[in-house]
This record gives C-alpha cells, structure tokens and sequence, in this order.
C-alpha cells in the first residue's frame, strides 16, 4: 500500500516546509484530521494497555479501534488468563485481573466455578502451572472484561477512544510517520495525527505501510531454532514425529472465532439453537473432533470454544490474511465466521446437545458472535533486537531452566512456546495434532522482552509491541495477552518519555524508562518469592538488571534473607560489570567449586578486597629471594574470608566506602548520615536502623544500586 503524502500545515508547521512534503490526496479527500501526541491503532491488549499509560504520564492520546469494544480477544471471547504463575502478572493486565475478581466477588460470589480446585503443579519446575483460577480473577465473560476496559479508560480523561474505525493508510514524512488514515462506518476518512504512533493491530498493519522490513511464517530449523520450521510434534509424550523437516515456509498457525457458549440445561430458558446449517456447512469437516463435553470454563455456566485443530479452528485458510488490506479480509473474515458457527450447529444438530447455544447476553448487538476473528500471528516486524527459541527455551543454550539475562526488559512473560497447526490435520493415523502444532509445556520458563523488540528498523516513532520482532517459535511464547497489555504500557511509556525528553522513541534513556515502568509495578525481572507487594520491588529489579541477578533455576531472590560477605562481594563484581580474573585460590574457605569464588577472586585481583578488610600476601614476602621463589611452586588458601558472615550496616557501609577513591576531605566518615543519603536518593522510606542489624538482601539493594548509579553518573 502506497503511503497517504499530503499537506498538513496547522499541525507540521514548526516540524517542516510544506515543500518537504508530496501531496498525493488533496486535503478535501482527506475528511477531518485529528492531532494527538499519540496515536495508538487497535483497541487490543497491546493498544489498550498503550494507550492508558501514556495518557496515565499526561500525553494526549487517541485509542484507534476498529470494533465496538475494547481490550482485543479479552474482551471477544478469550475469557481467561493465559500465562503460568500469577507471579508474572504486572501492570495494568495486573489491575484488570483484580477488577473481574472484584466484580464476581460482589455480583456472582455462589457461581460453582469460584469452587474450582487449583491447577496441579506438574511441569519440570514444580511450580509452574495454569494460573487462571476463575476465584483469582482468571476467568471472565467478555461483556465483562469490555465493561471493565471502558471503565479504565473512562477514568483517564487524556485518553480518546475512537470506536469503529478501520485503518487504511498511513502518513509519512521520509522514514517518519505522522499518522494513520481510517475510514468509519459511514464511509467517512479521518486523519489521526501524532508526534508518536504505536502500531498494536495484531497484522502489524501501520508498521507494514510505514515501511517496516517484516517476516510472515516460519523460519528454518536452526542451532537457535530446533523447533523451527516444518515439524509434527505430539504433545502428550513431548516428542517430533516423522515428517518434521524443518522447512521454511509462509504459514500461520489456524485462527476461528472464538465463540462464548452456554449451558442452558437448568436456566429457565431454551437454548438457542442455529435453525439452518451456514453456508458452506459440511458435517465431515468436524467428525474428526469427535463429541462434546460440555465444562464451565466461563462464569456463569459458560465456556469458550477453542477446539483445534478440528472444530472451531480451520487451520491453513488463513495464510494470506495479514497482508490483505482491512477492507479486503472481509471474505475471509466470513468464511471463518461461518465455520465456527458450523462447529456449533454440528454438535447441536448432528451431535444432539440441544442444551448448549450462543451466550444470549454476550455480544448481544452482533448476533452474540464476537467482533473479531482471533489471528494469533501475522506479520512480524524486523526490530532492533529479534528474539528467538533460545530466548524463551532455557535448554536452547543452557543445561538447566536459566534463561539469557536481559538487562534492556520491558517487561516479563510466562507460558510455554505454543504454537497451533499450519495446516489441515489430514492423517489421523498419527498422534499429533497437525503439521505446526506443538506445545512445549517442560521447557516453559518465565522469560524477559528487550525494548529492541518492539521498536522497529527504518522507521522513526513508531513502537510495535504486538506485532514485535521475534521468529515464529519465539512469538508462540510471546503471543499472550497478559504479555502483550505489558509491553503495550511500555510502549506508552516509552512514547511518553519521547515527548518529555524530545527524542525519537528508539533513542529515550533506556534507564528512565524502566524506573517509569517499575513505578507503575511493572515486572522487569522474575522472581517467584518477590510480590508485586514488596516496597523494595523496584529496587530490587533495578538492580538485578544492573547487575544481571537472575535468581537461578529456581528463580527466587530471597529477599528477606541476611546479605553475607560472599553475595556482596559476588553483587560488588557484577553491578561494576568486571571482567572475571582467578589467579589462584586465596582463601581457604573458598574453594574453587564454591558459588561465588570467581567473584571473590576478580574482586583480589583486582585489588579491591582491601574494602573486606581482607590484605594482600605479597608484602610478607619481600624482598625477592631467588632461593624461595625462583621456582615453579605455587601455594594457596592462605587466609579465610568467611564468606558467609552475614554482614551489619555498619560493616555494609565501611565496606562501599572502601570502594570510594581516596579523599583529601578530613571530615571523619559517619556511616548513619551516608546512610540516610543514600536511601533518602533511593527513594524508599525506611526508619533508620540499627547499625550493628544484620542488612537483609532487599535492603543490600537499595543501597547498593544508589552507590552504583553514583559511581555511573
């Protein structure tokens, strides 16, 4: 598509000359232009959560969607929680979360769905597992979850929602877009102009027209990639079936409608059954599926049909949708409509299940069918950092669950790379669900997003954090909504900062940008036994991304576990990013398998162990004697270092101090008025202790990352 090139002079005139810009529509055509600071196109989890942070940070938004209702599938059929711990949920998916609990907690308490058991922990780490707990807020009816969405935004005056407008071009200046063109219902074009667009469609439509270089389907196998391209995988024994090739090719995985379906077996009513088949009903075509269990998945005696790959999916139809233009996906959109409608009319009518229909009170001015069709992939941008299997399968480059450290995250995901069929299942001799489909639930990790990924190659403003850069395999990961309203807010953020700061997106202070997000509790960093509760939770993060603190397999911090000598020197070596140095084992106590040994090591060798109060050897052995040491011997552990002695405030203190470079000052050093600086600058407010305390981990932090940041500035 041939981007829009027209005179916008009341808005451009302080940015360019009108002879810097080509008018290839006269302004009459255009209809009406609207000027925001940002513009974000697409109502879905990624734009919703956009648009409500960058007008939560006082930017004037324009939320651009194309369908009545807000928050994408959340609120068109996706009625639960995609994600593996409750403790990767941040942000504001994290407050829509305890919205819904709230809302059944006061409106449906008794509804038999709220009695439902918790998920067994039965994946590699133990701990992993389904978090959607209908009781926790992880189950929602999409009139609800809409109802929830327009509330939200409701309450934030700088954000305008535009509801029932479909994009249709983009508006350029060189490689810098202004803004987006959409067409209403009424046939009617608006101009949607801003100083930063944020492209969350689930196509990448804006990103593609602007220019952004993309890749559709899957890529070949690959060292980073083992479950790269063409593959047969059956989930139930996590094993690739004959026929996986690993070729690249352009498919996407199936799409459907997902439809919100009742039980109206004990409501007083009958339910509503679809009096003829839809156009192109074939009964055959869902045989394969087999019979139906009815089972509440939704509140309210309701589920969501998502049956694949043989169902209410069609796998393999919908290959050439992301690069059809909006007003052309139309067909296709049919097409889908109508087998997801066939799937129910097959159980109702060929299957018998007279009591289940369409929800009556869900989308009630649509036929109860949702607005949009479920695309779970369609382009995907090239950015300035594309994430790969080896980002969220830990076994890609290491030998335990530890993933790649990411110091540049905006934010955290946690489910397994879940990729759904390419194509038709045809050969129901084999296990497997079809060609594409694979679910690696054992090797599902919490993983982080760096900020290159939603910020795109050769095109200035625009942020993408739906449609981001990452492989197919890496994207199956990625995709969920609670990941998507994360870096969505970060886009917002980050478009915010643009506006505060007058740089383009790609060029904001990285730093800045993940202080904002920690303040708006959003998760950069996973730990399992760090509530979003915890008043150290963001200095805890900020460190740990200073100095690349992962937490280990067992991803936990222990934050309220005493700091000792060996962390504090392991801590010390890392947040100055020192180059590991081991000359020889030093101390006794700290043998050469010992956690932190190489740590403490670089930490001698760098002559910095003098802060521990730990002296180098060398001094007892002057002068040089060619009789003891003109040799090849060597010894070692000469002294201890005590490496778990947990350490006061006061030993804390004294130790960073002997960090400092020496000072010709004469004032003596009061560790109680460093103290109060350094956590008055840390912006935690704690009463002052007492300094022969031992110093908790969480506290260690606090500290630490102001001394480091001082020693950066």
């Amino acid at each position: 598509m041939h981007s829009l090139r027209f005179f916008l002079v009341l808005f451009f005139v302080t940015l360019l000359s009108s002879d810097q810009m080509c008018a290839t529509t006269p302004p009459s055509a255009v209809g009406q232009n609207k000027q925001f600071d940002v513009v974000v196109v697409s109502g879905s989890s990624g734009g919703f959560g956009a648009a409500l942070a960058a007008g939560r940070m006082g930017a004037h938004v324009a939320l651009v969607e194309d369908t009545p209702v807000l928050g994408g599938m959340l609120s068109n059929g996706i009625s639960n929680i995609d994600a593996f711990s409750y403790e990767s949920l941040s942000g504001i998916f994290e407050e829509f979360r305890l919205r819904v609990k709230d809302y059944y907690a006061k409106n449906d308490p008794t509804d038999p769905i709220f009695r439902e058991k918790s998920w067994p922990a039965i994946f590699l780490d133990g701990r992993s597992q389904q978090s959607n707990l209908a009781r926790e807020g992880g189950r929602w009816e999409p009139h609800v979850a809409a109802q929830i969405f327009r509330e939200m935004v409701a309450a934030c005056p700088n954000v305008e929602v535009f509801y029932n407008q479909i994009p249709v071009d983009v508006v350029m200046h060189g490689n810098r877009i202004l803004g987006v063109m959409t067409r209403g219902k009424d046939g009617r074009d608006t101009s949607f102009l801003g100083k930063v667009v944020i492209d969350a469609t689930h196509e990448g439509d804006i990103a593609a027209w602007a220019g952004v270089p993309y890749s559709i389907g899957r890529e070949a196998r690959s060292a980073l990639e083992p479950h790269a391209g063409r593959i047969f995988y059956f989930d139930w024994t996590g094993e690739i079936l004959p026929g996986s090739t690993g070729e690249q090719d352009r498919s996407i995985p199936s799409s459907g409608y997902r439809l919100t379906v009742k039980n109206y077996t004990n409501s007083g009513e009958k339910a509503p059954l679809i009096p003829q088949a839809p156009a192109g009903y074939r009964a055959e075509d869902y045989v394969a599926a087999g019979d139906y269990t009815f089972s509440e998945s939704v509140p309210r005696n309701k589920t969501e049909f998502n049956v694949n790959p043989v169902g209410s999916e069609l796998p393999g139809a919908n290959w050439d949708w992301p690069e059809l233009k909006p007003l052309e996906r139309t067909a296709l959109q049919a097409k889908y409509r109508n087998h997801s409608l066939g799937y129910l009319y097959y159980l109702q009518h060929d299957r018998g299940h007279t009591e289940i229909g369409l929800s009556s009170d869900d989308f009630s001015d649509n036929g109860n069918m949702p607005y949009r069709m479920f695309l779970r992939e369609g382009r995907r941008i090239h950015g300035e950092v594309t994430m790969t299997e080896a980002d969220v399968n830990p076994f890609v480059l290491g030998r335990g669950l530890t993933l790649p450290f990411r110091t540049d995250s905006i934010g955290v995901g946690h489910y397994p790379i879940d990729a759904k069929a390419a194509r038709e299942k045809t050969d129901l001799s084999m296990p497997d669900k079809g060609d594409g489909d694979f679910f690696l639930a054992n090797a599902a990790q919490p993983f982080q997003i760096p900020y290159g990924a939603i910020v795109p190659q050769k095109v200035e403003n625009l942020l993408v954090p739906v449609a981001l850069s990452a492989t197919h395999v890496a994207f199956s990961a990625v995709r969920m909504d609670p990941t998507w309203m994360e870096l969505g807010q970060a886009a917002g953020t980050a478009a915010a900062l643009s506006l505060k700061e007058h740089v383009y997106v790609r060029d904001i202070s990285l730093l800045a940008l993940q202080t904002s997000l920690l303040k708006q509790r959003c998760r950069l960093v996973f730990f399992w036994d760090v509530p979003l509760t915890e008043p150290y939770l963001a200095a805890i993060d900020r460190f740990s991304l200073l100095a690349a603190i992962d937490g280990g397999d067992h991803k936990e911090f222990h934050p309220d576990a005493p700091l000792t000598r060996a962390t504090l020197a392991s801590w010390i070596v890392r947040a100055q990013h020192m180059t590991p140095s081991v000359s020889n084992q030093h101390f006794k106590d700290v043998p050469w398998n010992y956690a932190d040994f190489r740590e403490i090591e670089t930490l001698y060798d760098a002559g910095q162990l003098g802060a521990f109060g730990m002296e180098p050897q060398w001094p007892k052995f002057r002068p040089y004697s060619q009789e003891k040491f003109g040799g090849f011997a060597q010894s070692k552990g000469f002294t201890d270092f005590h490496p778990e002695q947990t350490m006061s405030w006061t030993e804390l203190l004294q130790t960073l101090h002997g960090l400092e470079p020496p000072s010709s000052a004469s004032a003596p050093f009061d560790e109680r008025v460093w103290l109060t600086d350094l956590m008055k600058e840390s912006q935690i407010e704690v009463a002052a202790p007492d300094m022969n305390a031992v110093v908790l981990r969480k506290e260690a932090c606090a500290v630490l990352l102001t001394f480091f940041m001082r020693k950066h500035r």
